[in-house]
């Protein structure tokens, strides 16, 4: 029987300056091939376990190092200073970031929902590093139209310095943390729940409160538009595997999108917008350890 592929799971972190990024790793021995897992929004690099379990048991390439990330503004990464907004770009930027600090030189940009936003964006900066997309259930940044620029821009200050006077949410128990979890925008399941809301809370005296910083759930003040997309999309020069679940087979917007990539495969799998968590766990990791295989 071959050797585990990975080391002990590490919770580690990278500093730039007063800002810690979170990240949890496999391998992390220097090797020439990286993943570097991005979560979708208000989730957390937990959002990789289910695949990750599966990973560890095969027999796969071992010259592979695998970082998830805690985006800022989540799990267990930095707030923003005070007056900044979370925008797409700004996520990209701290991923290039982790990627310069760390050293990395080739790799697979595995991304989740917002982390499948980012991913386009890391890829356009490092053309040269990255060798492959994978994405689940996003492809590219929100977009909004031109004409609704300025309406973005006002709620999203109004928004920004309404916040500023509310206080955290005491949460009464970590069962009432799953349970709000699991019926928020993007349901997931209790085991999928349980995975996210162990790395999204920490304990006060009055019960528990979210890690996650609240600006975070705020709007953009600007966003891309579908043009600016659809271009950042066909600049890529790696190719990009696409799962999408029930939803978004039939979005014809979305397949806009995809039509605009040179190199694109289309995986349609039944599930939701977690089923990387869920039913198509073990599937999501055969397909990346496809892409693994091809760079072996």
């Amino acid at each position: 029987m071959s050797k585990p592929l990975w080391q002990a799971f590490n919770k580690q972190a990278v500093s730039q300056g007063d800002l810690s990024y979170q990240y949890c790793a496999f391998g992390e021995s220097e090797h020439e091939l990286s993943i570097v897992a991005m979560h979708g929004w208000l989730d957390n690099s937990a959002s990789f376990t289910p695949m990750l379990k599966h990973l560890m048991q095969q027999d796969i390439p071992r010259k592979v190092d695998f970082y998830a990330l805690d985006f800022a503004g989540h799990g267990h990464s930095f707030h923003r200073p005070a007056g900044c907004f979370y925008t797409i770009w700004d996520y990209a930027i701290d991923v290039v970031q982790f990627i310069e600090a760390k050293g990395l030189d080739k790799i697979i940009l595995l991304g989740h929902s917002m982390g499948a936003c980012v991913a386009p964006l890391v890829a356009n900066v490092l053309p040269d590093k990255v060798v492959s997309i994978f994405a689940i259930e996003a492809l590219g940044p929100l977009s909004g139209p031109v004409a609704e620029t300025p309406l973005q821009l006002q709620q999203a200050v109004t928004a920004q310095l309404q916040q500023q006077q509310r206080k955290p949410k005491v949460i009464a128990s970590l069962e009432t943390a799953i349970k709000a979890r699991m019926s928020s925008r993007f349901s997931v399941q209790e085991s999928a729940a349980s995975l996210l809301v162990e790395r999204a809370i920490q304990s006060t005296e009055d019960g528990f409160i979210w890690r996650s910083d609240r600006r975070a759930t705020l709007p953009s003040p600007v966003r891309f538009s579908e043009e600016q997309v659809q271009a950042i999309l066909a600049a890529l020069s790696c190719p990009v595997t696409l799962v999408v679940g029930d939803d978004l087979q039939t979005n014809k917007a979305f397949q806009i999108r995809a039509q605009a990539v040179t190199h694109l495969t289309w995986i349609a799998l039944q599930g939701g917008h977690h089923m990387h968590m869920e039913n198509q766990a073990v599937k999501c990791a055969e397909i990346l350890i496809e892409l693994l295989l091809q760079r072996a």
